[in-house]
């Protein structure tokens, strides 16, 4: 069992920050209605529903299962931005600008930046401040650490208590209020801070672990330096990346809104299949936190615009669990690579509100009902489970879908075929069946 630890501090929003344990707990929430119709319709069925074997094409729906999270650039058009303000419910990008501000209406706007690591020159920290401050950074052997990503990495512990003299001049603080800073002036609505793993993976620093590394000192000052940035931002939402990592890492959602659990049930760029024991660890996470903003993120998959199944089985998945403070988001690493927007036809599945908790049957099937639809899935590596229907259903299967085109459309649809009373869901698999 892991130590929580709580950083007091003195309660000057900016300048000094606000004991956790006085802080209002603000959530992401989901958004009004879209704008007026600017996007472009989901493409019409070739063929009449009444004809025997044809499929069933999807209209838009006006409300939709799926809450949605997008990362955006400087890449992208204002017909882009435009399908963002309709279709998405939270954006997060490391844009500073008041055009970015005025640019996103109604999703919440969340700033981008990372804590575990640097660059140089990055133009949105003070880079020559930091770089005459030797105690910001990790050492080994003497020398700063490089990580993976070309970033410096920073040192997890380098903090002094809120209201210090010297405040600034440690690396936690200086992120911390900076950030806080940012937010504050440029009106956005909070701060996801990324890299924030309770422990240091040695292949992120080709093993060139800090000198003075240890993992439970490590995982003390991570919770200690989220604790402290949550208390510069009492009335903003702060999220941080590491759910996935485990090594205490959970601790952290007591002192902050909420965290992401990245690469969500296959491995990054390969796309395999982590296990079922994995896979049921995150959304046992969700289950425990109701009231925690949760970001569930299927990153850099290749070919997941082909693969069919691995959309089912993990848009599935959500939907196990879904709730308007769960959020949603897939990649496919060859059109991520371009920056560009990624939809999918699965975000506008409205099946009704939800009637139940997920359950496990003795086979391993796990089940969630809605008003309109149910929905089932495979875990299983191996085995395919048969389930037999009560009444009768529609499969749903999407084809299509992508990246959105610079003029702010996309191609993609919903296919509807009737199925039986008695179905079969295959290995890491799940059918997603709509009531007529």
């Amino acid at each position: 069992m892991k130590t929580r630890i709580w950083f007091l501090s003195l309660a000057l929003v900016l300048t000094a920050c606000t004991p956790p344990s006085t802080l209002a707990t603000p959530t992401l929430q989901p958004t009004a209605s879209p704008l007026p119709a600017t996007r472009s319709p989901i493409a019409t069925a070739a063929t009449s529903p009444e004809d025997e074997g044809s499929h069933q094409v999807a209209e838009v729906p006006a409300e939709s299962n799926f809450s949605l999270g997008v990362r955006i650039t400087t890449q992208l058009t204002p017909q882009q931005i435009a399908f963002v303000n309709q279709h998405y419910q939270v954006v997060m990008t490391s844009i500073l600008s008041q055009a970015a501000r005025e640019a996103i209406q109604k999703p919440q706007l969340i700033l981008y930046r990372s804590i575990q690591g640097t660059w140089t020159g990055f133009e949105q920290f003070d880079w020559a401040y930091i770089d005459a401050h030797e105690n910001m950074f990790a050492h080994h052997a003497g020398k700063r650490i490089l990580t993976r990503w070309d970033s410096w990495l920073m040192a997890a512990g380098d903090m002094a208590p809120a209201g210090a003299a010297d405040e600034r001049e440690h690396w936690i603080n200086y992120y911390a209020l900076t950030a806080a800073e940012q937010v504050h002036q440029y009106g956005y609505d909070g701060l996801f801070i990324d890299s924030a793993s309770h422990w240091l993976n040695p292949s992120a620093v080709y093993g060139q672990m800090p000198d003075d590394y240890e993992a439970e000192a490590w995982y003390q000052a991570r919770v200690a330096a989220l604790a402290y940035i949550k208390s510069c931002l009492p009335d903003k939402v702060v999220v941080f990346n590491g759910l996935h990592n485990g090594h205490g890492a959970e601790d952290s959602l007591s002192n902050t809104d909420g965290g992401m659990w990245e690469t969500f049930a296959f491995w990054p760029r390969s796309g395999e299949y982590q296990g079922e024991a994995y896979w049921e660890k995150a959304l046992s996470l969700v289950t425990r936190h109701p009231d925690k903003a949760i970001v569930l993120v299927v990153k850099e998959q290749p070919g997941l615009q082909e693969d069919i199944q691995k959309r089912l089985f993990v848009a599935g998945s959500y939907l196990l669990v879904s709730r308007p403070n769960l959020y949603f988001s897939m990649t496919d690493l060859a059109h991520a690579e371009r920056e560009g927007l990624l939809y999918y036809p699965e975000y506008t599945l409205d099946l009704g509100a939800p009637l139940e908790a997920y359950t496990r049957s003795e086979a391993g099937l796990y089940l969630r009902r809605f008003e309109r639809g149910v929905v089932l899935v495979n875990p299983s590596e191996r085995e395919t489970i048969t389930y037999t229907l009560e009444g009768e259903y529609r499969q749903v299967t999407p084809a299509g879908g992508g990246e959105v085109n610079a003029a702010g459309e996309w191609q993609g649809q919903l296919r509807y075929e009737p199925v039986t009373r008695q179905v079969s869901v295959p290995p890491v698999g799940a059918l997603i069946l709509v009531r007529p």
